[in-house]
């Protein structure tokens, strides 16, 4: 055949179907009492994880009780930290002066000495001529500005024995309520009512006040869309202004129920054994008629710059932390999750020297009152400044030269009393406790890991959270 003789294209008879061949699988409806195959006898089954565990309670009832319980393993340490950063420990030039108390007169050791009838008639001759003194009565005690007579041994006061605390910290103190009989073991969960309402009102409250500072202030990483509370900041390319307004949101937060922590501490600090010790209410309404009505309990000096303060160095020195890791030092807790682990420690302790003299300043300033005229002193289980503070600057100022952390004696020198550096030192009151919680968070995210517990949600499997 030659090469002439080709069969022509085939190309023009080619017309496309009308429509395209599709496979799917065959919609069967399965029976709708079918159930799902049960897994062999010989392997265990496993219930799917569930976060929230339903009781069949109401929700808020349900939140107050995981609530409560939560808070009550955890109010012991905080009793025994809020006395120890309340408690006045002066040196020995700032102690109140004691009234010297005189030497037991040993009755008879005079007649003991005469020996003959002569010098006893003599002596008492002499008693007799003797010009009668008048009998001048002592001064009446003075009351102080609460109108209470001031009690030279006050029995409500703490034990202040260092046989019984062993310690100055956390641990010593609740040894010390411990061993007091007025107030026992029951007085380690004071406060433990007002600060569940506290933890439930900041769980409901906090997603409404961050969704409100989101859409009055949108950033320009989300615009006007809020961020879940979360969301990490550093999967952002530009987290300064989500962080800004994050740590507006704790803020105002706990800025709105900061009433509720001043009426904590000054329950904690005041005794349980006195008939006269009101209850958180009671704490609340008078603070309110006496202390310049609500906006004296938000806006008074003493009360809102120190909460301000730490209000908002908290929650932004807690955020930065994952930025500084990542961003700043270029760590990543999936490729070294050890060193990344480590890092944070150092950060959340060294975080703990900038917050520490804050709030022992703030919890101090709590306890004074700001009615007119200089207001009521509390009593209170240990020993409280008699004048009041003025102000941050001064109150740290007072603490660092008026106070030691010496171990308690009853005779110290000025050589033991430590310098300024003993000074220094009481405003970080609870540091050891502090550390130590976080030393056990790393740990336990330690032994998660290892486990191989880490979970969704991160290394620590939830450790930090509780």
């Amino acid at each position: 055949m030659s090469s002439s003789a080709r069969p022509q294209s085939v190309r023009g008879l080619y017309t496309p179907p009308a429509e395209e061949w599709v496979f799917l699988p065959p919609t069967v409806s399965p029976p709708a009492n079918l159930s799902p195959p049960a897994p062999p006898q010989h392997l265990p089954s496993f219930a799917p994880e569930d976060d929230e565990v339903d009781l069949g309670l109401p929700g808020p009832v349900q939140l107050f009780g995981t609530q409560f319980l939560v808070t009550a393993l955890g109010m012991p340490f905080e009793v025994g930290k809020t006395l120890l950063q309340i408690e006045y420990r002066p040196r020995r030039r700032f102690a109140p002066l004691e009234t010297p108390q005189e030497a037991p007169r040993e009755w008879g050791a005079e007649d003991d000495t005469l020996s003959n009838a002569d010098e006893a008639d003599h002596y008492f001759s002499d008693r007799i001529e003797a010009p009668t003194k008048s009998f001048v009565p002592p001064p009446p005690p003075k009351a102080d500005a609460s109108g209470y007579l001031a009690d030279p041994s006050p029995t409500w006061l703490l034990k202040d024995d260092p046989e019984i605390s062993r310690s100055n910290g956390v641990w010593g103190m609740i040894r010390r309520i411990r061993a007091t009989p007025s107030e026992g073991l029951p007085a380690l969960w004071k406060g433990q009512i007002v600060s569940t309402v506290h933890a439930v009102a900041s769980t409901l409250l906090q997603p409404r006040v961050h969704n409100l500072v989101f859409s009055v202030f949108p950033s320009g990483t989300t615009g006007a869309i809020p961020l879940p509370l979360d969301f990490p900041l550093t999967a952002l390319p530009h987290p300064a202004v989500p962080l800004a307004l994050q740590v507006a949101s704790h803020a105002l937060t706990q800025f709105i129920l900061s009433p509720l922590e001043l009426v904590r501490t000054r329950l904690i600090a005041m005794p349980t054994s006195l008939p006269s010790t009101p209850n958180s209410l009671t704490i609340l309404r008078q603070a309110i008629a006496d202390e310049g009505g609500i906006s004296g309990l938000y806006f008074a000096s003493n009360v809102m710059l120190p909460a301000l303060l730490e209000l908002t160095l908290r929650p932004l020195l807690t955020m930065s932390i994952p930025l500084i890791l990542e961003r700043g030092l270029g760590m990543s807790a999936d490729l070294a999750p050890i060193s990344y682990s480590l890092a944070e420690l150092g950060l959340n302790v060294a975080a703990l020297l900038i917050i520490l003299p804050i709030e022992t300043v703030r919890r101090r300033l709590q306890l004074q009152s700001r009615a007119p005229g200089g207001g009521k002193h509390f009593r209170a289980v240990v020993t409280l400044r008699d004048r009041d503070y003025v102000g941050i600057v001064e109150a740290i100022w007072r603490i660092i030269t008026e106070e030691t952390a010496a171990p308690r004696k009853k005779r110290m020198t000025e050589r033991e009393e430590g310098g300024w550096f003993s000074g220094v030192c009481q405003l970080y009151r609870g540091f050891g406790m502090a550390v130590t919680a976080h030393l056990t968070v790393f740990g336990l995210g330690l032994v998660s890991a290892g486990l191989g517990g880490t979970g969704p949600r991160g290394f620590d499997s939830g450790w930090k959270e509780i």
